[in-house]
């Protein structure tokens, strides 16, 4: 479903203007996508992670090591967090997806110079409070089903970049099909 995804994401940018590179590799990490786009006062860059979970298990996040020390167990677990621990694992996972130092690094040496916005688009998140917390971090969060309105109504420009167009194609197709009104039951098969 990631793959999907980003897909998506990766042709709402396109869409929008912006160059894309996606799975960006720094050592054993990655950056889902960064995307620039010219303005006439100079380049503009985001960083983009998806999350694009349906039924999520667990929290975006994961526990910092000094919980894992503490109460032992993995960083993926599911095991249910105190408001104080949901956001120390937040602002950890910000820093980790957008502020690493390698992640600086290699943003500054493909586009010198360029001032970086972070963005996490998701679908549906365990804890909304997380949501919160990034937003408080600096993290411009974009819900995956606005995304795909957005790509639905045709909204932006034609251009398509990437594969996600292909998909684009089928929601539009969908989407002049069904009219706005209509109630379609949840069991259709």
């Amino acid at each position: 479903m990631a793959l999907l995804a980003e897909s998506l994401v990766e042709e709402w940018l396109n869409r929008d203007g912006f160059f894309t590179i996606r799975g960006v590799k720094h050592g054993v990490g990655e950056m889902d996508l960064l995307a620039v786009r010219h303005q006439p006062d100079g380049v503009i860059g985001w960083h983009v992670e998806v999350q694009a979970s349906f039924r999520p298990v667990s929290y975006i996040s994961k526990r910092t090591s000094d919980m894992v020390a503490a109460f032992g167990g993995k960083p993926t677990s599911a095991r249910k967090r105190t408001p104080e621990q949901v956001k120390l694992c937040a602002r950890a996972w910000v820093e980790s997806k957008f502020g690493a130092a390698k992640k600086v690094q290699l943003r500054e040496r493909l586009w010198p110079g360029v001032k970086w916005a972070f963005h996490l688009v998701h679908a549906v998140v365990l804890e909304p409070c997380e949501l919160e917390v990034f937003k408080n971090e600096g993290v411009i969060c974009h819900p995956l089903h606005e995304l795909l309105y957005s790509l639905s109504c045709g909204k932006g420009q034609s251009f398509s970049g990437s594969a996600g167009g292909d998909l684009a194609e089928v929601i539009s197709y969908y989407k002049s099909h069904v009219p706005d009104d209509a109630h379609i039951p949840a069991n259709t098969p």
